[in-house]
């Protein structure tokens, strides 16, 4: 029984290697930086991951790529948002730009210019009801 999975493991992964598919290849290296061009969620980008949003993909679709190939946009900062931070700036909009305001300062400074932040948000429910929303800080960039 073990000998038929190990010949079909082996010939699928054999398969997917001389096809060319990226499957088994990593996109980032060793300390996570994209290696290659790779089409993703927006919002799951990291922190320093440079892209372009996918034409007609409502902001939801990101080819992310190593920050030296042309790109418009570099993720940095992220993180979640509870609803009580929510209700505490009265809105989500306020509650976001607040949430990015100090990493859009450091990353004004530390590049010499006065960026303009741009934010995504996304949200997702658990099983309990619970909503939990996700934000992604953003600057427009280009590749020194």
């Amino acid at each position: 029984m073990r000998r038929p999975f190990l010949v079909l493991a082996t010939v699928i992964a054999t398969t997917l290697v001389l096809s060319g598919c990226d499957v088994l290849a990593p996109t980032r290296d060793v300390d996570g930086k994209i290696v290659k061009a790779l089409e993703m969620p927006s919002i799951d980008a990291w922190v320093g991951d440079c892209f372009t949003f996918v034409d007609g993909s409502n902001l939801a679709l990101a080819t992310v790529v190593p920050c030296s190939d042309p790109h418009t946009h570099v993720v940095i900062g992220r993180g979640t948002l509870t609803q009580k931070r929510i209700d505490y700036f009265e809105t989500l909009q306020v509650a976001v730009i607040s949430a990015c305001k100090d990493r859009v300062s450091i990353y004004g400074s530390q590049q010499g210019v006065d960026p303009e932040p741009e934010y995504i948000v996304s949200s997702k429910s658990a099983p309990d009801g619970a909503t939990t929303m996700y934000y992604s800080c953003l600057v427009k960039d280009s590749p020194a």
